[in-house]
C-alpha cells in the first residue's frame, strides 16, 4: 500500500511539474504574439533573464526525473509480477514431478530430491517476500534453528506433505479471485506457504544428509 502511494504522489508530482512547464511556454506563446509597441518598454535586466532560464531549466529537469522515477516503479513492478507468476508456476510444475515419483515407487534420487526441494524453496521464499511484507516479529530470528532429521521412510512422507501443502497454497480461492478479500484464506494461504518453506528447506538437508558419501 505505500508503494502505491509512493507511486501515485511521484505521478502527481510529475503531472504538476509537467503542468507549469506548460503554463509557462503557454504564457511565452502569448507574450510573443503580442503586437510591437504595445505596452510599456520592457526593462533589459541580465540577471533576469538568466535566473529565468535557470528555473525553466530547473522544472524540465524534475519533470523528467519525476518521469523517469514513475517509469521504474512501473518497470520494478511488472518485473515482480512477472517474477511472482514464474515461480507460482514452476512450484506446481515441481510439485507434479515429485507426485509422478511418488505414485510410482521409485527409489529415492537423493540428488534429484535435493534439487528440487531447494528449488522450490528458493521460489517459496521470494512469493513469501512479494506475497507477505515483512514484519518486525517475523524478522526476529531464533537463536538456533531446530534441525529436523530423517530417515529415508520418513522423507518419504516430508515429501508427500510438501506436495500437499503445494497443491493447497496453488489452489487457494484467494488467487482464483484476487480481487476479493477473504481473511481466512488470505491466511491459509500464507501458512501453506510458510510450510511449503519449512518443508522444502527439511527436505534438502535431509536428502543432502541421506546421499552416500563418495
Amino acid at each position: 500500500m505505500k508503494q502505491h502511494n509512493s507511486v501515485t504522489l511521484k505521478a502527481a508530482l510529475t503531472r504538476i511539474a509537467a503542468a507549469v512547464v506548460l503554463l509557462f511556454i503557454a504564457a511565452c506563446a502569448a507574450l510573443a504574439q503580442a503586437p510591437p509597441g504595445a505596452g510599456a518598454p520592457a526593462v533589459v535586466n541580465p540577471k533576469g533573464d538568466m535566473d529565468a532560464q535557470t528555473n525553466r531549466e530547473a522544472m524540465m529537469r524534475s519533470a523528467e526525473i519525476g518521469s523517469t522515477a514513475e517509469q521504474k516503479n512501473r518497470q520494478r513492478l511488472l518485473a515482480g509480477m512477472e517474477q511472482t507468476k514464474q515461480d507460482f508456476k514452476r512450484i506446481q510444475l515441481l510439485r507434479n514431478d515429485m507426485v509422478d515419483d511418488l505414485v510410482a515407487k521409485k527409489p529415492l534420487d537423493l540428488k534429484q530430491i535435493s534439487e528440487r526441494a531447494d528449488e522450490v524453496n528458493k521460489r517459496a521464499n521470494r512469493l513469501k517476500s512479494y506475497l507477505m511484507p515483512p514484519t518486525p516479529e517475523a524478522e526476529k530470528k531464533p537463536e538456533e534453528e531446530k534441525q529436523v532429521v530423517y530417515t529415508e521412510e520418513e522423507l518419504k512422507g516430508a515429501l508427500v506433505k510438501l506436495c500437499n501443502s503445494i497443491y493447497s497454497f496453488t489452489a487457494n480461492e484467494m488467487f482464483k479471485n484476487p480481487g476479493t478479500l477473504d481473511t481466512q484464506k488470505s491466511m491459509k494461504a500464507g501458512s501453506d506457504l510458510l510450510s511449503i518453506i519449512e518443508l522444502s528447506g527439511n527436505i534438502k538437508r535431509n536428502a543432502d544428509r541421506l546421499k552416500p558419501a563418495k
